[in-house]
């Protein structure tokens, strides 16, 4: 009978632990291209929504910013196409962005601000180091770029 409770225990032991690791695996996945990044795991949501777009820069994914990061206020403004075409063109010079940092600071004024340090290669062959800081408002449970704050 106690060999039959430790194997018990033994079995629920393990469907625990795999169940832990499996939920800290996905959550480390970033939502841009769903690779696991342990780092990414713990970082606040609008660090998160910064690395996203950030890779996205390097994927040169105009598409993914517009849906998934632009406030729907903004979207008013700008249609996607002109949006894209425009993006597009920015995009051309750029070869490679990389992230090397990311910080939250805060949650002030009904927004979040985090500062990131990035590199962006150039086609001209041309490096250059960034630090940029973001502000971030929540719509709808995700974070989204105020990128008329942030940009201009």
């Amino acid at each position: 009978m106690r060999k039959n409770s430790l194997k018990k225990i033994y079995i629920l032991t393990v469907i625990i632990i795999l169940f832990i690791s499996s939920s800290f695996i996905f959550s480390g996945c970033r939502n841009y291209d769903g690779r696991f990044d342990i780092v990414y795991f713990f970082k606040t949501e609008p660090e998160k929504a910064v690395i996203d777009f950030l890779e996205a820069l390097d994927h040169k994914d105009a598409e993914y910013i517009y849906t998934n990061l632009i406030l729907a206020g903004d979207k008013n403004s700008i249609s996607r196409e002109k949006y894209l075409e425009e993006f597009s063109k920015i995009l051309e010079d750029i070869v490679s962005v990389a992230v090397t940092r990311t910080v939250y600071l805060g949650y002030e004024n009904e927004m979040s601000k985090v500062v990131a340090e990035f590199d962006v290669t150039y086609r001209n062959g041309e490096i250059k180091d960034y630090k940029k800081y973001f502000y971030l408002l929540e719509e709808n449970s995700s974070w989204k770029i105020i990128f008329e704050k942030t940009f201009i």
